[in-house]
């Protein structure tokens, strides 16, 4: 197998979930600029921490986009509206350089949604 150096982060020296985060950023957004930057610094955070295991890096926020989600349902109750749903795709491991994408786990796990109001956030 052979590693693309530009696959090689600045931070770790290694092959990290930062540096694929950081490639795919323009491929996404929440609509919100806040929001993304929150989600952004996240996964410029993680970085291999444990050389010895690869794959063991930060735990990072991922942006789901709705058509990733199935099973949507609201409850209310003295605080408001909550929705739950299950998510497809599931956790980020870490980046599965021979496949060239995402090493997951936890495929079509439950998720708590929040829908934010105030545009301002």
């Amino acid at each position: 197998m052979m590693t693309d150096l530009n696959d090689i982060c600045d931070i770790c020296g290694h092959i990290c979930n930062a540096k694929h985060f950081q490639q795919n950023f323009r491929n996404w957004t929440s609509g919100n600029v806040n929001i993304d930057n929150f989600i952004k610094d996240t996964q410029l955070s993680a970085h291999i921490i444990d050389h010895y295991y690869y794959g063991v890096s930060k735990s990072s926020l991922e942006w789901i986009p709705y058509d990733r989600l199935y099973n949507i349902k609201c409850f209310e109750d003295r605080f408001g509206k909550i929705y739950r749903a299950n998510w497809i795709d599931g956790n980020i491991i870490h980046w599965d350089n021979e496949k060239k994408d995402w090493r997951r786990i936890n495929q079509n796990v439950l998720v708590i949604l929040k829908i934010l109001n105030n545009p301002a956030l």
